[in-house]
């Protein structure tokens, strides 16, 4: 008896477990706005939390170099 009883038991808590857990999780990234000087006028974009004022190589979108603020004052990097 307590051996059919674990048999079917044990994988469906299993499987119970694992749908509940992949449920619980989130993604840790953390999108921001950027600006770009285009032939229109600035533009913004919604990129990932790698571009800060202070990195390394630019952040770029379609070519166009990317700032944090609309008046294109500070531009955007990230780390190699």
């Amino acid at each position: 008896m307590k051996t059919s009883f674990f048999k079917i038991v044990l994988p469906a808590f299993a499987i119970l477990l694992a749908v509940g857990l992949a449920f619980a999780t989130e993604t840790g990234t953390v999108s921001q706005t950027a600006y770009y000087q285009h032939p229109d006028g600035v533009k913004s974009v919604t990129i990932g939390d790698d571009c800060n004022p202070g990195g390394q190589i630019n952040c770029t979108y379609f070519g166009y170099q990317l700032y944090a603020e609309s008046s294109l004052s500070t531009p955007l990097r990230r780390n190699p």
